[in-house]
């Protein structure tokens, strides 16, 4: 019997087509950074999830700032990366593609988490912003539960839920990420495919399903 719904944050709840990057130069500003390196930082945040390896599993304050300070040779304290996620969790408040009307219903018959590739605390911080709190548990970030699509970072999440694969659905809109994740658990798993083509990554999963449109939710579970 399924209990809980565990939720991709954005692009699945928030919408993010774009990057982060203006809410980088707001905090490259404030602590007297040169602002031009904003793009690059973004873009270097990007690479160091990409070398998260599923022995490292989590992501790290410590650790980015000592790849940002490598990649881009500068020498960043580590009062930035604060500064960075606060901005990103303080400012950023996207369209929501989640209605709340849907996110209502859902919180009323299961238990709704969020697992997100981010940090956590800029996550809440979001999920705050839009009023969302109030209809979601808990939110697990990469740096307190690890980096999807790794199995332990599910497994960490299942343990902190207090849940078993089959008692939880998760939902997102990137195939190799959630899909990929829930299924190496045996988890059912919902791709959220908004724009018609997030079932286009060339990986072989079976048993998922894909909706274009949250309110189909409400025919599925």
């Amino acid at each position: 019997m399924v209990k809980n719904l565990i939720f991709d944050l954005d692009n699945t709840i928030i919408f993010d087509e774009e990057n982060f990057m203006d809410y980088y130069k707001i905090a490259l500003e404030k602590l007297n950074y040169d602002i031009n390196y904003y793009d690059k930082i973004c873009y270097a945040m990007d690479e160091y999830e990409e070398l998260v390896t599923e022995k490292t599993l989590y992501t790290s304050k410590d650790e980015l700032l000592k790849y940002l300070n490598q990649s881009l040779n500068q020498d960043y304290k580590p009062e930035l990366i604060d500064e960075l996620l606060e901005c990103v969790g303080k400012y950023w408040i996207k369209p929501v593609l989640l209605e709340e009307k849907i996110a209502r219903y859902l919180s009323e018959k299961y238990n709704l988490y969020i697992y997100t590739n981010f940090f956590e605390e800029a996550q809440v911080k979001r999920i705050k912003n839009i009023g969302y709190d109030k209809y979601f548990k808990k939110v697990f970030g990469a740096d307190t539960c690890g980096l999807k699509p790794f199995k332990q970072g599910i497994k960490n999440v299942l343990n902190k839920i207090g849940a078993l694969p089959e008692e939880c659905v998760m939902i997102g809109d990137t195939k190799g990420k959630e899909i990929l994740s829930a299924s190496l658990v045996g988890m059912k798993a919902i791709l959220f495919n908004y724009d018609g083509n997030r079932d286009k990554e060339n990986i072989k999963i079976d048993n998922y399903i894909s909706i274009n449109k949250f309110d189909e939710l409400l025919k599925i579970l």
